[in-house]
């Protein structure tokens, strides 16, 4: 990319979760090495149900491995930290900058704050009333009541709820110049699966997270949702997403 202030748009076909992840470190490398100023959002999706784990997570305690054995549920790694999420019938979105002009790069939670804003407004135009989470950032309490809650079920600051129930999660990297930010936005959830994968409790889940088809009441399918997202990404930062084969940092 030799343009500054450019941003570009990747909408990724499923993908294994090893390969999705490589992908949104070559994107953070990329931004962080570019001597322009750039900018990237991604949607992509996950070709079988997968664990992602934070950078720093300790396998033991964090997942159920023998349902995961059983049922050939991957787990990777993420270049993000938090705790496990399990990636099924989602949108997962990352943006990657290295832009001062858009982001205070040293300030963690204004940034949030900047990507839920641009998220929300897209996620409105689904038909989903949302609202912002006031809790602290990165929150990382991993017990409710002496039940293990999985990352996804526990809302950070500036992450995004429908009434009581989150809807979006997200985690971020950040490096000298430049970071990451990553989150999962289920348009279903299996409960029970999700329960089952990561040792946790049906009933805790459903009383935490919703997906998209529940908070809207009908289907929508990723490419509608890609599309309102993009919308919501354009109107907040007042910029046009560019999807270019010829201009690509993988």
């Amino acid at each position: 990319m030799n343009s500054c202030d450019r941003w570009l748009y990747i909408v990724d076909p499923p993908q294994s979760g090893a390969d999705n992840m490589r992908v949104d470190r070559a994107l953070l490398e990329w931004a962080e090495e570019c001597p322009d100023n750039v900018t990237a959002v991604r949607f992509y999706r996950w070709s079988v149900p997968t664990i992602s784990l934070g950078r720093n997570q300790k396998l033991q305690g964090a997942i159920n491995p023998d349902y995961c054995r059983q049922e050939a549920v991957p787990i990777v790694l993420r270049p993000t930290g938090g705790r496990a999420v399990f990636h099924h019938k989602e949108v997962t979105y990352s943006l990657v900058s290295n832009d001062p002009g858009f982001f205070p790069l040293q300030n963690i939670s204004e940034t949030y704050r900047l990507i839920a804003t641009a998220l929300q407004t897209g996620l409105e135009q689904l038909g989903v009333s949302i609202r912002l989470a006031k809790g602290a950032p990165n929150s990382d309490s991993s017990a409710q009541g002496g039940v293990k809650t999985p990352c996804f079920a526990s809302p950070s600051r500036y992450e995004l709820l429908s009434g009581d129930l989150k809807v979006v999660g997200s985690a971020q990297r950040r490096l000298r110049r430049s970071f990451l930010q990553h989150g999962s936005i289920p348009l279903r959830l299996d409960y029970p699966q999700m329960a089952k994968a990561l040792a946790s409790e049906e009933t805790l889940l459903r009383k935490r997270v919703i997906s998209v088809v529940e908070a809207t009441g009908r289907e929508v399918t990723f490419e509608e949702a890609c599309e309102a997202l993009r919308r919501g990404i354009e109107e907040t930062f007042s910029i046009r997403l560019e999807s270019d084969p010829l201009i690509s940092p993988l």
